[in-house]
This record gives structure tokens, sequence and C-alpha cells, in this order.
């Protein structure tokens, strides 16, 4: 690989400039782009746990829920006692955050298109195909390092 080659600065600056983009475009909805992915999961599986969530997004549960702690304080979802686990709550969308579904996924497929402009569809394809073995080694290596 070339010298001054870090794949960590090129994820590292897509990620600053993706919440930069985001945090503008969701700053009058009052959610930042940590509660968007919350919304994006929700909108494929309501009504699961906070656990699920983290689980997905790979964060800890803290994190989780601080972000729908959020989201509820804002009045786009709900928590529920869990009738099968007291101790756990299932997190449902109000009609506020179906609300955003439309305009959320507009946002994300116009930042989406922005970050692939000049790419041909075989490109896209291998780019995602990439993205997700580097994603599957990253994993791997936080499970070694635990």
């Amino acid at each position: 690989m070339e010298k001054n080659k870090s794949i960590g600065r090129i994820v590292s600056c897509i990620y600053r400039f993706t919440a930069i983009t985001l945090h503008k475009k969701l700053e009058k909805y009052n959610i930042g782009p940590g509660q968007l992915y919350f919304l994006m999961v929700l909108y494929r599986n309501e009504g699961i746990n906070q656990e699920y969530i983290a689980n997905k997004l790979m964060i800890d549960k803290a994190t989780s829920a601080r972000a729908i702690k959020k989201l509820e304080e804002e009045g786009y979802v709900t928590r529920k006692i869990d009738e099968n686990d007291k101790r756990a709550y299932n997190i449902c969308l109000t009609k506020k955050g179906y609300y955003l579904k439309p305009i959320v996924l507009k946002i994300l497929r116009e930042w989406t298109n922005t970050l692939l402009t000049d790419f041909n569809e075989k490109e896209k394809k291998t780019l995602f195909e990439l993205l997700e073995k580097l994603l599957k080694n990253a994993n791997r290596g936080i499970e070694k390092s635990e």
C-alpha cells in the first residue's frame, strides 16, 4: 500500500462529513445523526427491545439508552415494558416518528447519491462488497481484542 494512505483516515473523514451533513438536515427535527440510525432500525423492526437495537447498530447499551431517551423526549418513540421480560423495554414509533420516515429516507438517499456520484453500477456493487468485508474484519478485530 502507498505510504500516506490510511483506511482509518478516509473512513473517519467520510463519517465526519456524513455527521455534519445529517446534523444540518435533521436539526429542525431536534434529532442528530446518532438518533437517526435508531429510527432506521425501528422503521424495519418496530416493537423490538433496546438490546436488539444496540446489537444491530453494534453499540453499547448505555449509548443506546441515551439515544432512545432523546427520541422519547422529542416524541418520536415510546417505551413499553416487554410482556415476556418485565426488565426489558420494547421501543415503538409514535405518529410523529412515522411522519419523519419519508423525510429521513429522502435525506439518506440524497446523501448516498452524493457519495456515489461518478460511480457506475459495477463500482457501487464492488464498493459495498468491500465495505462489508472491511466491517467484518473490524468486528473480528474487536472480538479478538476483548
